[in-house]
């Protein structure tokens, strides 16, 4: 079974076995929803059931039962709260998660433009591939549909139409 990270633990938090955890999804709403997650340590792995959440600035507190005390809870900092992928967030219609999109290879009228390595987020909903060329250099293009003619998550192959100039 695959799984997908939805936070951080960055810390303890109170005297109750709390911890601070940054948000790695767009939809935090999700915690209402969570019973019980995977914890990925490096190579150890926490099977956890979620008592309560609450949110705290940019941050999810996390209360996990059995967990009561800073102690008990430090064991847990530094790793990944992961759901199953089945447990995804549906996106709506053209829309993808960045680490769909990462390791596609995408081609233009011209061949292999390269290889997505990332995604650049400049803002509002300004994205843009970054993309590792064959020759080894990194180029963004915008992920917009004028660029962007078609993405394949199955075959992980995204096709783009190029202005002259935009990856040379």
């Amino acid at each position: 079974m695959d799984f997908v990270s939805v936070a951080y633990i960055a810390k303890t938090r109170g005297v109750r076995g709390e911890l601070a955890a940054d948000l790695l999804t767009d939809f935090p709403k999700r915690f209402s929803l969570i019973d019980s997650v995977r914890i990925q340590k490096g190579e150890q792995v926490f099977e956890e059931t979620l008592e309560r959440h609450w949110f705290l600035n940019d941050r999810v507190i996390l209360k996990f039962e059995g967990r009561d005390s800073p102690e008990a809870a430090r064991t847990l900092v530094g790793g990944y709260v992961q759901v199953p992928e089945d447990q995804r967030v549906r996106l709506p219609r053209n829309t993808y998660f960045h680490s769909d999109l990462v390791d596609c290879e995408v081609r233009g009228d011209g061949g292999v433009v390269g290889v997505v390595t990332g995604v650049f987020e400049g803002g509002g909903a300004s994205e843009s591939l970054v993309i590792r060329t064959p020759d080894n250099r990194e180029v963004m293009i915008p992920m917009v549909r004028e660029f962007v003619t078609r993405v394949d998550i199955k075959r992980k192959l995204i096709r783009v139409r190029l202005l002259p100039g935009l990856v040379d």
